[in-house]
């Protein structure tokens, strides 16, 4: 059998996400840069004492974007509209009266927040004239992010990263005529955030309005129970991702208290140098990351292993090796990211080089850590995914920085995080052993169904006279299935292939269950074949969706 569906199809959701990841970080980085040069580099710490709050946008995105995702995705799995469209709208009303509440208590209780931030004095001032741009852009970042999120997995990946493109063009644009040629002095880049996500979200009424889209929102059907309980089951599922970015608020606040008190601005300098090349190399972890979230849902719940295996293999190599050579240019050439910061000619410009150069050592145990997150979120594994979090991404770096700052001072500090990283490995794995002695099911990190195995087959059918078909057929005679169910199979097959004038791929995922034999066909033809198969065959066990913008038919043969 080919992969070639799953993996069309994760390139098709591959380069809106890593073109998406890319614009967001490149944003931060420019726009850091754009600020240090412009204004100085207490300005620059003070965006580094503000990153906590930019943070929280991350949170909700991956909280009510992801967590919603997964819910709606497995829904339409399991040919559900309703509750898929329910879970988006539950997801989408979260968002916006969460985000909103923020909103009203960061303007309430400004000056207590910024002091709880504990900026430096030389970064007091820019922190107060950059907060209230950025508080107002709060919500309407959030429901850009969820909303895209749902976007990007609704058959139009390139629209959804055409949007969060465009908002950071503007906001590099605005940066630029703001900074350099208006001089408005940090407020300026505050504003043109701003600006930039005024104009995504306005964009993405287009979507709103198009026929061809599969999420709706259902207000008039969501009573108010209803929504809390589904609000809930979806932090649930998407909190062990959002906690990374709720424990990464955490940990830079509490990393910019030691750095800034041990080394002050310039401290904060270097440690704002550290996020942003994390920034970069998670442009093509995230990347794969959320598309392999958005994946695995769908082929995990219908027990296809063998794609699954197919593309978490080839996500974990490519952001391996990725992670490998990015590393060892920052170990042989740190000056190459310094220099971007005009740092390569500070004071103490060893120490500089000597933090870029450990804390390089993170980005490969961190690829390998976030693509399990992402893996075990996307198979709601919270347990799993929760000690990830906890671990890489808090408790690991703090812990590893008190054991061994009475040692080797303020280099604990960067050799926390690969440290971290390592271990979070180590106790999710000892702790799916654990799991796995106790389940026999399971059966390794992924949690394969072992038993599954040996039960099922793949084909791909390139007409309908494929060789493929015939050792399916001959297969499912061995199954001692009917020949009534053998023609009705026969049928759907022909249908889809007369409906797209033979010019399609059709994968066939074939399980015996024992009661009964389940046979799911996915392919990427016309959406019409959807509505000929509806009405040419019984409902009773022939289901169809539309599924990633691919057509998903599932038939069962009850052995009873």
């Amino acid at each position: 059998m080919s992969n070639e569906i799953i993996s069309h199809k994760f390139r098709e959701l591959l380069l809106p996400s890593l073109l998406i990841a890319m614009a967001l970080n490149i944003a931060s980085v420019v726009d850091a840069s754009f600020v240090s040069t412009f204004i100085g580099h207490n300005a620059q710490a003070a965006l580094q004492v503000l990153e906590p709050l930019v943070l929280l946008i991350t949170i909700f995105e991956w909280l009510f974007g992801l967590g919603g995702q997964i819910l709606a995705l497995n829904k339409k799995a399991e040919f559900d509209e309703d509750g898929s469209n329910h879970y988006f709208t539950t997801s989408m009303l979260a968002t916006i009266v969460l985000s909103a509440l923020i909103l009203v208590v960061c303007f309430l209780f400004k000056d207590s927040l910024v002091n709880l931030l504990h900026p430096t004095a030389g970064a007091l001032q820019y922190v107060n004239a950059y907060s209230p741009f950025l508080f107002i852009s709060f919500p309407i970042a959030t429901i850009l992010g969820v909303l895209c999120q749902f976007i990007r997995v609704d058959g139009q990946p390139n629209f959804a990263s055409g949007v969060i493109i465009l908002v950071n063009v503007i906001n590099i644009i605005l940066d630029y005529l703001f900074l350099g040629v208006f001089h408005m002095g940090i407020e300026g880049a505050s504003l043109a955030m701003l600006i930039g996500y005024v104009i995504g979200l306005l964009c993405t009424l287009k979507y709103h309005f198009d026929s061809k889209r599969t999420f709706r929102f259902v207000l008039s059907k969501l009573k108010f129970r209803a929504w809390i309980t589904s609000t809930i089951e979806i932090i649930k599922i998407g909190l062990p991702g959002a906690s990374m970015g709720f424990f990464n608020v955490l940990l830079i606040y509490i990393m910019n208290l030691i750095v800034g008190g041990i080394l002050g601005e310039l401290g904060l300098d270097i440690f704002n140098v550290c996020v942003v090349a994390l920034l970069l190399i998670s442009i093509l972890i995230m990347g794969f990351a959320e598309t392999l979230s958005s994946i695995v849902p769908i082929y995990y719940a219908q027990n296809d292993f063998y794609n699954l295996h197919h593309i978490v293999r080839n996500s974990i190599l490519i952001t391996l090796i990725s992670s490998v050579i990015f590393t060892a240019f920052l170990l042989v050439f740190p000056d190459g990211l310094l220099m971007f910061f005009k740092l390569q000619q500070v004071p103490n410009d060893a120490l500089v080089e000597n933090a870029i150069r450990i804390y390089s050592l993170a980005f490969i145990p961190m690829a390998f850590s976030t693509m399990l997150l992402f893996y075990y979120e996307g198979i709601e594994r919270t347990v799993e995914s929760g000690i990830i979090t906890i671990i890489s991404e808090f408790l690991g770096p703090l812990m590893f920085t008190y054991l061994l700052f009475p040692y080797i001072g303020i280099t604990s500090v960067w050799l926390s995080f690969p440290l971290g990283f390592i271990l979070s490995i180590v106790v999710v794995a000892i702790y799916v052993k654990i799991v796995e002695r106790n389940d026999t099911e399971y059966s390794g990190l992924f949690f394969i169904r072992k038993g599954l195995i040996e039960k099922t087959r793949d084909y791909t059918l390139e007409s309908k006279n494929d060789d493929a078909e015939s050792e399916m057929f001959n297969h499912l005679e061995s199954l001692n299935v009917d020949n009534s169910s053998i023609e009705t199979l026969d049928k759907i097959i022909n249908t889809i292939f007369d409906s797209n004038n033979e010019n399609v791929h059709v994968e066939i995922l074939l399980i015996d269950y024992g009661d009964k034999i389940t046979i799911n066909m996915k392919d990427e033809g016309k959406r019409e074949v959807l509505k000929d198969i509806e009405k040419s065959f019984s409902q009773d066990n022939i289901k169809v969706s539309e599924v990633l913008g691919f057509n998903n038919i599932e038939y069962v043969i009850n052995r009873n």
